[in-house]
């Protein structure tokens, strides 16, 4: 067997361990859950600011939310994301659900770096939500003398 094919088959069986755990943990079936899904994220930094990219296919703009919480020097994004049923109620049978639907959050804690908070911009588009958030003026300085001086 391939090495790829190993890795991607380890893969699977993780993830689907992984739900199994959890439905098991609960003892109630997954839609009577009032749990919260997490989409995945990238954080990622240049000299003068976080670049936040989250994962979040299939949920409207209107329906997301995004929050700075200063106390925790983190984003909150929150939203829901809404199961449209393509047969009309007329399913006959259920083969695999992967697909995580309902109110999402996720809190991401920034590095310990000064934020322009005033400044935080984000857009949606393809199903990625792109958050640009500033450094403060600050913590660029200190970043640059850090790399004129090595």
């Amino acid at each position: 067997m391939a090495r790829r094919e190993i890795k991607d088959w380890f893969w699977q069986v993780g993830t689907e361990m992984q739900r199994l755990t959890e439905e098991l943990s609960v003892g109630r079936p997954q839609v009577a859950r009032a749990k919260f899904w997490e989409p995945r994220i990238d954080l990622c930094e240049d000299e003068q600011r976080f670049f936040l990219k989250a994962e979040i296919a299939g949920v409207r703009a209107e329906d997301i939310h995004l929050l700075y919480l200063p106390e925790h020097h983190s984003l909150l994004i929150r939203g829901v994301r809404i199961e449209e049923d393509p047969t009309d109620g007329c399913r006959t049978g259920i083969y695999q659900l992967e697909i995580y639907y309902g109110e999402f959050q996720r809190e991401v804690v920034l590095p310990d770096i000064p934020i322009r908070a005033d400044g935080i911009r984000a857009q949606f588009r393809n199903g990625l939500l792109l958050v640009v958030i500033p450094k403060r003026e600050s913590a660029v300085l200190k970043a640059s003398s850090r790399t004129t001086n090595t």
